[in-house]
């Protein structure tokens, strides 16, 4: 090892945002505009209580016009749209939904049973079976439910 030298290479440093990139309104630059905007204002007259108060809301008002827009743009990234797919899924009733729009004069057991025969036998419109569960197009089964359930 006698001849060895540190290496050439030094370890990258990691980079720092640079206040361009950053689109982030921060506490800290609200707080250092502030102060720059108070030293500027104490050079000419020195305030009374009340109207480094009502300075104070003022600031705190550009502040939030400020953030109101930036605010709003995250948050719209982050709420739950729903997708196409997820309105699809809204097109479908499960067997318990079905069976609760058929009469309450059988128990919801017989009706679950009579609407696996009739699913079994091809006569209920509508129907889907998506990972091995049962479901229906909303439209058209409620209208052969309507319709008297008889076989199309």
């Amino acid at each position: 090892m006698a001849g060895s030298r540190p290496s050439s290479r030094a370890r990258p440093r990691a980079r720092r945002r640079s206040e361009s990139t950053s689109a982030q309104l921060t506490f800290a630059d609200w707080e250092e505009a502030r102060a720059e905007q108070t030293t500027s204002e104490t050079k000419q007259s020195p305030p009374s209580h009340s109207q480094s108060a009502a300075e104070d809301l003022q600031g705190l008002d550009r502040l939030a016009e400020a953030l109101a827009p930036r605010l709003a743009a995250e948050l719209s990234t982050r709420l739950h749209v729903p997708t196409d797919e997820a309105a699809a899924t809204a097109r479908l009733l499960t067997l318990d939904q079905l069976v609760a729009e058929l009469p309450p004069a059988k128990k919801p057991e017989t009706w679950k049973r009579w609407l696996y025969e009739r699913t079994r036998r091809g006569e209920v419109p509508g129907e889907v079976k998506i990972g091995g569960m049962l479901f229906f197009e909303r439209e058209p089964a409620l209208a052969w439910l309507r319709a008297g359930a008889t076989t199309s």
